[in-house]
């Protein structure tokens, strides 16, 4: 089963930006994942760090579901604000939030296994079912640890419940993305689902996912095969073996052709290894 765009009932989602560069999602083949994975990543000018530790490697299915919870709350905020002091403190709890994030606030929503699924075009049943709750547990199971000049703060992605009379889905936010779906302030990524939908591979969706953060609408940029091929599945192009550079490399080539097929991108190969993408 595959969503149609039509049947797409939230189309944009709104990431911060800390989040969406992060190195936690990448595609990953049947039986590879691996397992007690940590990612530093430290920005350009040293000012920030951000350490990342999944129980599972998240995968691309794994950020699709995030992306998709992100765009059920960014219209509508279903379910209120949660904090330290609110009722539902054990959502809260479960996101484990310390240090500059202990005492904020954050964006729950109410859902379902249906509309979760439905949404993300996933096959509804017992297997749909089963892999949506395994999904969210490596989502609740992965943590950020951000230190910057605002201090040090620790949260998991998400925590959630499922409510045994109605088996609803509650979901709680970490409160750094919820910073930019609580208010309007610049430095959020937009996702369309739309066209992220219309991509059928998980290289093309993380390679979107890449340079989504790194061009905003209407602004081109160039870059080398390389340096996204490090991105997207979050190595080191000097650790990877010949064989192993041939083949990503001509991955991520395909999936830059996939993308320069939809409306608002255009893309051109000026050498074998540069590229230059325009986001109309």
């Amino acid at each position: 089963m595959t969503t149609s765009i039509s049947k797409i009932k939230y189309p944009l989602a709104r990431q911060h930006q800390t989040i969406q560069v992060l190195p936690q999602f990448k595609p990953i083949r049947r039986g590879r994942r691996e397992k007690g994975v940590e990612n530093v990543y430290v920005s350009k000018d040293g000012k920030s760090k951000a350490t990342i530790r999944m129980w599972e490697q998240l995968d691309i299915a794994d950020q699709d579901l995030l992306l998709c919870i992100l765009s059920i709350a960014l219209p509508i905020k279903r379910g209120g604000i949660i904090s330290e002091e609110s009722q539902n403190t054990e959502l809260w709890t479960k996101l484990e939030t310390k240090g500059i994030y202990a005492k904020g606030k954050t964006l729950c929503i109410f859902t379902t296994h249906y509309e979760l699924l439905t949404e993300m075009g996933k096959k509804i049943g017992k297997s749909g079912y089963l892999w949506l709750e395994e999904s969210l547990d490596r989502l609740v199971n992965t943590s950020i640890k951000l230190e910057n000049e605002d201090g040090i703060g620790h949260t998991n992605l998400v925590s959630y419940g499922i409510q045994k009379k109605t088996q609803k889905i509650e979901i709680a936010i970490n409160p750094i993305s919820a910073l930019v779906l609580l208010n309007d302030k610049k430095g959020y990524v937009l996702n369309n689902r739309e066209e992220r939908i219309a991509l059928k591979t998980d290289v093309a969706k993380a390679l979107y996912s890449v340079i989504v953060s790194l061009i905003a609408p209407k602004k081109k940029s160039s870059y080398s095969i390389d340096m996204l091929l490090e991105k997207v599945y979050l190595c080191k192009i000097t650790e990877e073996t010949k064989e192993g550079r041939k083949n990503k490399r001509k991955s991520i080539k395909e999936a830059l052709i996939k993308i320069n097929k939809l409306e608002r991108w255009n893309i051109n190969f000026y050498t074998n290894n540069q590229v230059q993408i325009n986001r109309i």
